[in-house]
């Protein structure tokens, strides 16, 4: 028997995008593994983002595509979408200014994921010039959402505090990790796949080229530990390959001499990404800003300890000096601190860490955040 009609909007970026890549990252991530598991329990799928290059979806059974060339014009698909949704999933803010636009029907339950807020990248870095256009926008989400995901109890007090919505619209969630796809290689074949030296200090930064997850911060910790004689090596999963940002990035890194430290991996399948996780030493997240920390709950899947930055869901995913290190000072000199201590007694940080992750397998969260629609 089929089920409810689910439309799912991602007007920020479609997830048949690559990751690492222009806008797709987490949100796409969140999207994508959405879906699948929405499909398993045999509802009808409208998924609707907007146009773009190279995408790599195509419809299947029960689940329809639709990409957007004119987001500000409504027409009869749409007005036709709107009429047999039973529940809409907005993801992004992007997509909450288009739901208020196109879906404004109390027939339909709403619900809203922010992903980001952006007063919230405000709080975690004082330096941040926040898009009031932005903010105020979101603002006005609370009194169309009939629910909103809270992925940390910091995004929670923001959305009660400064964003206008009740105790009972707020549905505490978490994004997750498929525990088939990341899970322990031993290093020794994580690094043969790769062909990388067995013997070097390999340090992984997975993202986009965004001020908030701090790649500038990563590499300045390979220009200050090289100062220091350390021999290091960076590997630079996503980061916009080909991009004008990164040739840019290239460029400074000539001047800094440490280009040949650097190494740029691209956009990488998840397959592929398990293995890199695999094959480092540590995995290094900056981050200035988070919601969540999805990279960082990958990493632990793996077991490779983690230097994190003390934002989002980080401390209840590593145990500090166990699984990994934090760092409350998000700065290139700390990293490197920590780092160096890293090294020094890196033996300490191989505590299993699997326990505290096991219940943010992504079905099992999936399950416990939507089973009450569908």
């Amino acid at each position: 028997m089929m089920g409810k009609t689910i439309t799912i909007l991602s007007i920020h970026s479609c997830f048949g995008q690559k990751i690492g890549i222009g806008n797709a990252g987490g949100l796409n991530i969140y999207v994508h593994n959405l879906i699948t598991f929405l499909l398993s329990k045999n509802h009808k799928i409208i998924f609707i983002t907007s146009s773009h290059e190279y995408c790599e979806l195509e419809d299947k059974k029960n689940l329809k595509i639709i990409h957007l060339s004119n987001l500000d014009k409504s027409n009869e698909q749409i007005q036709s979408i709107k009429d047999e949704t039973d529940l809409l999933i907005s993801n992004y803010w992007t997509s909450g200014t288009f739901a208020k636009n196109f879906f404004d029907s109390s027939d339909i339950t709403k619900i809203n994921i922010s992903h980001t807020l952006e007063l919230l990248k405000k709080i975690h870095n004082e330096q941040y010039k926040i898009d009031n256009k932005r903010f105020e926008e979101e603002k006005k989400f609370n009194n169309f959402f009939d629910y909103v995901l809270a992925f940390s109890e910091q995004e929670k007090e923001v959305l009660l505090s400064e964003y206008g919505y009740k105790t009972s619209q707020i549905i505490e969630s978490t994004p997750g990790y498929k525990d088939d796809i990341f899970y322990y290689i031993p290093k020794v074949k994580a690094r043969n796949h790769f062909d990388f030296y067995q013997n070097e200090k390999l340090i992984l930064f997975v993202g986009r080229l965004d001020y908030l997850k701090g790649l500038d911060i990563a590499i300045e910790v390979i220009n200050l530990s090289k100062k220091n004689n350390k021999n290091y090596k960076l590997l630079i999963a996503g980061g916009d390959v080909g991009s004008i940002e990164q040739k840019k990035l290239i460029k400074e890194l000539d001047k800094m001499k440490i280009s040949e430290s650097i190494i740029w991996l691209g956009s990488l399948s998840q397959k592929e990404l398990n293995y890199c996780y695999n094959a480092v030493d540590i995995v290094i997240i900056p981050s200035r800003s988070e919601t969540f920390g999805l990279v960082c709950l990958e990493a632990s899947a793996t077991k490779t300890p983690v230097l994190a930055s003390q934002v989002g869901r980080m401390k209840d995913i590593v145990e500090d000096g166990k699984s990994g290190i934090l760092a409350e000072n998000i700065s290139p000199e700390n990293f490197a601190d920590k780092l160096e201590i890293f090294f020094q007694k890196e033996d300490r940080y191989k505590v299993n860490n699997l326990d505290r992750i096991k219940d943010l397998e992504w079905n099992s969260v999936l399950e416990k955040t939507f089973n009450k629609f569908i």
